[in-house]
C-alpha cells in the first residue's frame, strides 16, 4: 500500500486531474463544515453504500482520505452492502450475483468501527442467506455496531437501531425494495432475514408493507427524538429481482427516482419520520423538501469495492445537525473515488463537485434552493430551535 504522502506526491505529479488534486489534500484532514449553531448540537454523517470487498488487500485503507472527517462526527450511519462472513467465492456467496464475494468479519473490525461507523442498515439485496445474515449480526454486535433491517424473524428485522449522543436519541429504520430470493433473504415469523417493501411496478407499494412501515415509524416516534428512515431502492433498471417474479421496469435511467420511492418517502415522513434517504441504485438522485422535512432519494456510493463498478463513482456525504428534537441543517458534499478506489470528498466549487451538484438539481422534482456555503451544499435549514412537534 502506498503511503498517504506518497499518494499525494503522485497526484501532484499528475496533469489533467487538478480538481481531484486539491480535494485529496483537503480530504485527508477533517472536512471543514460551515455554520454556527447555538447550544448543544449533534453532528451526524450519512454516507452511501459501503462494501469493503475481498479484492482490497488491506480493508483498513477503505476510508484513508475520510478517516478524520468520519471520526470527528458524533455519529456515522451507512448502508452495509454485504454480509460480514468468510467468503466462499464467486457464484457461491450469492448465486444470483456472479462475481460477488463477501468481505469477511474484518470488514467490521478494521473498516467500519475504526472509522466511526457505529450504526448500519442491513436490509439490502446482498444480505443473502439466512445463516450469513445471522452471522453478520453477531459480528456487528461483537464490534459494538448497532444495526437495523435484519433479524432472527420479521419482528426483529423491523426493530429499529437506537443510538444516543449528547442526550439526543436517534432512531433508524431500513428496508429493501430489492432482493434475489424470498426463501434465502426475507424475514418471516419463524425465519431470519431482512425487512422489505415490495414494488413490482415501480409505482405502487404492497399494501401490507405500507402498513408495516407506518406502524414501525409511529412506534419508534414515541421512543426517540429524531427518526431516520432509509431504503434500498429496487433499481428498476435491473431485471433480476424476487426470484422467478420479474418486476416491470419503468426506466433504464438509475439516476431518476421511481414513483414508489417518492410514495415511500412521503408516507414515512407523514407517519412521523424526520428524514428519509435512499441507496442501492449505484447513482446519485435528486432531493426534496416535503412538508418541511428533507429527502435524499439516492446517496450513491461511498467505499464500494465490487468489481465491474469501477466507473460508478458518484456519491454524497450528508451532514445532519441535530438539536434536541429538531434537525437544524441538512447539507451534503459530493464524493468520488480515485484510481486506488479510495473515497475522496469534493469541494462543491470544484469542476467535478459542480457536475455532481448539477446532477442532483437536474434529478430533483421541485428542487429546494441549494446554496454552497464553504465546502458544503445546504439543502435544508431550520431558522428556529423551538420544537416542531
Amino acid at each position: 500500500m502506498k503511503s498517504v504522502s506518497g499518494f499525494r506526491r503522485l497526484l501532484t505529479a499528475s496533469i489533467g486531474i487538478g480538481g481531484i488534486i486539491a480535494t485529496a489534500w483537503a480530504a485527508d484532514a477533517a472536512w471543514k463544515w460551515s455554520g454556527s449553531f447555538p447550544g448543544k448540537t449533534v453532528e451526524m454523517l450519512i454516507i452511501g453504500d459501503v462494501q469493503v470487498h475481498t479484492r482490497r488487500a488491506d480493508p483498513a485503507t477503505a476510508f484513508v482520505h475520510m478517516r478524520d472527517t468520519l471520526n470527528k462526527a458524533d455519529l456515522v450511519y451507512a448502508n452495509l452492502e454485504g454480509t460480514l462472513v468468510k467468503s466462499q467465492g464467486p457464484k457461491v456467496d450469492i448465486p444470483d450475483k456472479p462475481g460477488w464475494t463477501h468481505p469477511g468479519p474484518e470488514g467490521a473490525s478494521v473498516a467500519l468501527k475504526p472509522n466511526n461507523i457505529r450504526v448500519v442498515g442491513v436490509a439490502n439485496n446482498v444480505a443473502y442467506g439466512r445463516d450469513s445474515i445471522l452471522q453478520t449480526l453477531r459480528v456487528l454486535d461483537a464490534a459494538g455496531i448497532v444495526h437495523t433491517g435484519a433479524g432472527r424473524n420479521i419482528d426483529e428485522a423491523h426493530k429499529p437501531a437506537i443510538v444516543e449522543r449528547k442526550g439526543v436519541k436517534i432512531g433508524f429504520l431500513q428496508y429493501t425494495a430489492r432482493w434475489y430470493q424470498d426463501n434465502e433473504q426475507i424475514a418471516t415469523t419463524t425465519a431470519a432475514g431482512i425487512a422489505k417493501i415490495s414494488s413490482l411496478d415501480g409505482v405502487t407499494i404492497d399494501a401490507g408493507d405500507v402498513e408495516r412501515v407506518k406502524n414501525d415509524v409511529r412506534k419508534l416516534r414515541s421512543q426517540v427524538d429524531i427518526v431516520v428512515v432509509s431504503h434500498h431502492n429496487r433499481d428498476g433498471a435491473t431485471a433480476v429481482q424476487f426470484g422467478s417474479t420479474k418486476p416491470t421496469s419503468a426506466s433504464n435511467d438509475r439516476t431518476k427516482s421511481e414513483e414508489y420511492q417518492k410514495a415511500f418517502a412521503h408516507l414515512a415522513l407523514d407517519a412521523g419520520a424526520d428524514l428519509v434517504f435512499g441507496h442501492g441504485t449505484h447513482t446519485v438522485q435528486g432531493v426534496e423538501i416535503y412538508k418541511g422535512k428533507p429527502i435524499l432519494y439516492a446517496m450513491g456510493h461511498s467505499n464500494f469495492d465490487q468489481p465491474t463498478y469501477e466507473n460508478a463513482k458518484d456519491g454524497l456525504v450528508a451532514r445532519v445537525v441535530i438539536q434536541g428534537k429538531n434537525i437544524l441543517r441538512v447539507s451534503f458534499v459530493p464524493v468520488t473515488r480515485d484510481s486506488n478506489n479510495d473515497v475522496l470528498m469534493l469541494d462543491p466549487s470544484s469542476a467535478d463537485g459542480a457536475k455532481l451538484i448539477q446532477m442532483v438539481k437536474d434529478r430533483s422534482t421541485n428542487p429546494p434552493p441549494l446554496r454552497i456555503e464553504g465546502q458544503e451544499v445546504v439543502m435544508f435549514e431550520k431558522a428556529t430551535t423551538s420544537s416542531n412537534r
